[in-house]
């Protein structure tokens, strides 16, 4: 199984360039840091027409986290449980999931 991480500074800014590392590269999951948009404004048709299912967790400012899998994408679970939570500051820095049951 390939697995990449890229913090992508921006996906509206870089999902072209996004999807063409997909496409030459091939992993099988990617970690994407830094998204800067919300979890409704992920770009989710380029990649998802390339056979990754998608996961993102944003917030629309500086944090912003998603997995790409196309080995499947089970069990997803948003922050870090069992840690106390950030009450003044709403983040989305965490992201898990079970890809290709690993």
């Amino acid at each position: 199984m390939r697995i990449a991480t890229w913090n992508v500074n921006s996906i509206g800014a870089r999902i072209e360039r996004v999807v063409e590392w997909l496409e030459s590269a091939q992993p099988d999951v990617v970690a994407l840091q830094e998204l800067k948009c919300t979890t409704e404004a992920f770009p989710e048709m380029p990649v998802q027409a390339l056979g990754y299912e998608v996961a993102a967790h944003g917030n629309g400012r500086w944090n912003g986290v998603a997995i790409l899998s196309r080995v499947g994408l089970d069990n997803v679970v948003l922050d870090l449980t069992d840690q106390p939570p950030y009450e003044d500051v709403i983040e989305t820095r965490a992201i898990g999931a079970t890809c290709g049951g690993v």
